[in-house]
C-alpha cells in the first residue's frame, strides 16, 4: 500500500514539473527579448517548441507504454527532460535555448500518457476518480505556480533557472520510479504500430509549425503551406487507413466511434488551448501595462495557484459522486468569466491598486475555473477506455490538449504581436523599448487574446452540456 503511494506521488511530482514547464517561460519573454533581441513572436518559440514536441511524442509514448516496458519509459522520459534544461538553461544563443525546451517537450510527451496510465492502474480497484482529481490538481496547481517560480527566480537569481530547476526535480523523481513504480512489460514493441504512431505525431507538429510559418514572415509563407498541407494530408490518410482497415494504430476502434470520448477529448483541447494561451497576454500586461515589480506580479499569479489547489481536488472526488459534465460546465464559465475580464480591467484600468485588487478577484475565479475543470474531464474520458488500451486512450486525450495548447500559444503570439504591430503602424521589428513606450498598445492587444480566450471557453462549456452517451464496459 505505501509503495502504491509512493509511486503515485512520483508521478505526480513528475507530471507536476511537465505542467508547470508550460507556464514557466511567458513572464521571461521580456527578458529573453532584451537578451537575444528578438520580437514578441519569435521569442514565443521557446515556449511553443516545448508545446510542439510534446505534443508530437505523446501518441508515440502511450504506444511504447502499451507496448514496451512502462516504467523504462518513465526512465527514459525523465532522464530526457533534464538534459534538455541543463542544455536549455545553459544555452548561449537564442537557438541553444530553444533547442533544449524542444528535447524538454520530447521528454514530457513521453512522460505524461504513463502518468494516466498508472493511475489507472495502481487504482483499478477504486478511487480512480479521486486520483485524478489530485492529478488534475497538480496540473492545474502547475500551471498556476509555473509564473511564480518564474517571478521568484528573476527576483532572487537568473531566468536560467527557470530551465535548471528541472533538472533535480527529474532526479528526485528518477530515484522514486527505480524504487517503488511497478514493472508493466507490456504486449511487444510493434514496429508498424510504433511507426504510424510516430509519423502520426509528427504530422501533429508540422501543422502546428506550418501555422507558425505561414504567419511569421513572407520569407517562410510559402515553406508553411507546404509543411500545413502536407502534414494535414498524410494525418487524414493515416486516420482513413485505420478506420477503413480496423486497425487500432492510434486509437482502439471503439473510442474513435465513441462521439463522446472525442468530444471530451476536444473539450480538454480548448481548455488546454485557453490556458497555455492566458500567460503571454497577462505577462505582458502586468509588466508593460500595469508596470507590476516582482512582489505586486508573485501575488497576483500565487492567487491563482492557491484558489486552483483549493478546488482541483474536490473536483476530482465529486465527479465520482455527481454528473462530472456539470462541474466541467462551471469550470469553463467561470475561467471564460475571469478571462473577459482581465482584458477588460487592462483597458480601463492602468495601474495602482484598484487594478491590483481586481486582477487578483479575476484570477482567483480563473484558478477555480481550471480547478473545476481539469480532472472531471480526465475521469470522463478514461472512464470510457478498456483496460488493455487505457495508455493509448491516455496518450490521444493529453494530445488533442497539447496539439491544441501549441495552437493556443502560437496563435496567441501572432493575435498578439499583429495588434501591436497594428497600433504601432511598425512594418518591422517590435523591440521591448517600443512597448514600454506605448503601454495602450499591449492593454489593446491583451484584450484581444483574452477575447479570444473567453470565447474558446465558452464553446467548451456549451460542448459540455450535450448528453453523455453510456461508457463501454471495461475488459
Amino acid at each position: 500500500m505505501q509503495r502504491k503511494y509512493l509511486s503515485f506521488i512520483g508521478l505526480c511530482l513528475g507530471f507536476f514539473i511537465v505542467m508547470m514547464d508550460t507556464t514557466t517561460v511567458p513572464l521571461i519573454y521580456t527578458t529573453l527579448m532584451n537578451e537575444f533581441n528578438v520580437s514578441p513572436a519569435e521569442v514565443a518559440w521557446v515556449n511553443n517548441i516545448y508545446l510542439i514536441t510534446y505534443s508530437a511524442f505523446l501518441l508515440l509514448g502511450g504506444r511504447l507504454g502499451d507496448s514496451a516496458n512502462r516504467k523504462a519509459v518513465v526512465l527514459v522520459a525523465l532522464f530526457v527532460l533534464g538534459i534538455g534544461a541543463a542544455i536549455s538553461g545553459a544555452g548561449q544563443t537564442f537557438t541553444e535555448v530553444v533547442i533544449g525546451r524542444a528535447l524538454m517537450g520530447v521528454g514530457a510527451g513521453l512522460l505524461t500518457p504513463q502518468s494516466m496510465a498508472y493511475i489507472s492502474i495502481l487504482f483499478a480497484d477504486g478511487g480512480r476518480g479521486a486520483a485524478l482529481g489530485v492529478w488534475g490538481a497538480v496540473a492545474g496547481i502547475a500551471t498556476a505556480t509555473g509564473p511564480v517560480a518564474t517571478q521568484f527566480f528573476l527576483t532572487t537569481a537568473d531566468w536560467r533557472w527557470v530551465m535548471w530547476i528541472n533538472i533535480p526535480v527529474a532526479l528526485v523523481c528518477l530515484l522514486v520510479a527505480i524504487l517503488s513504480l511497478p514493472g508493466d512489460p507490456g504486449r511487444g514493441i510493434k514496429f508498424k504500430e510504433t511507426l504510424v504512431s510516430s509519423l502520426y505525431g509528427a504530422c501533429l507538429a508540422g501543422i502546428i509549425v506550418g501555422i507558425q510559418f505561414l504567419s511569421a514572415t513572407e520569407s517562410t509563407a510559402n515553406s508553411g503551406a507546404i509543411l500545413l498541407l502536407t502534414s494535414a494530408i498524410v494525418a487524414a490518410i493515416l486516420i482513413r487507413n485505420e478506420l477503413k482497415k480496423k486497425r487500432e494504430y492510434i486509437l482502439s476502434r471503439e473510442l474513435w466511434f465513441d462521439t463522446t470520448f472525442l468530444r471530451i477529448c476536444f473539450i480538454s483541447g480548448l481548455l488546454g488551448f485557453s490556458l497555455t494561451a492566458f500567460y503571454l497576454p497577462l505577462a505582458f500586461l502586468l509588466d508593460i501595462r500595469m508596470a507590476f515589480g516582482p512582489v505586486a506580479t508573485s501575488v497576483v499569479m500565487i492567487t491563482i495557484a492557491l484558489s486552483n489547489a483549493l478546488v482541483g481536488p474536490f473536483a476530482g472526488k465529486f465527479s465520482d459522486r455527481m454528473a462530472p459534465q456539470i462541474i466541467v460546465r462551471t469550470g469553463l464559465t467561470l475561467f471564460a468569466l475571469a478571462s473577459a475580464s482581465l482584458g477588460l480591467i487592462g483597458l480601463f484600468i492602468p495601474g495602482g491598486a484598484l487594478a491590483f485588487i481586481a486582477l487578483c478577484t479575476a484570477m482567483v475565479i480563473a484558478g477555480a475555473g481550471t480547478g473545476l475543470a481539469f480532472a472531471p474531464l480526465a475521469n470522463l474520458a478514461l472512464g470510457r477506455a478498456q483496460i488493455a488500451t487505457i495508455g493509448r486512450a491516455a496518450a490521444f486525450f493529453n494530445s488533442i490538449r497539447q496539439v491544441m495548447s501549441a495552437l493556443g500559444g502560437v496563435i496567441v503570439a501572432i493575435a498578439f504581436d499583429s495588434i501591436v504591430r497594428h497600433q504601432l503602424n511598425q512594418r518591422g521589428e517590435v523591440t521591448i523599448i517600443s512597448l514600454r513606450e506605448s503601454p495602450d498598445v499591449t492593454a489593446y492587444a491583451a484584450f484581444g487574446c483574452f477575447l479570444l480566450i473567453a470565447v474558446s471557453l465558452s464553446v467548451g462549456a456549451y460542448l459540455s452540456s450535450s448528453r453523455q452517451e453510456p461508457a463501454l464496459a471495461k475488459l
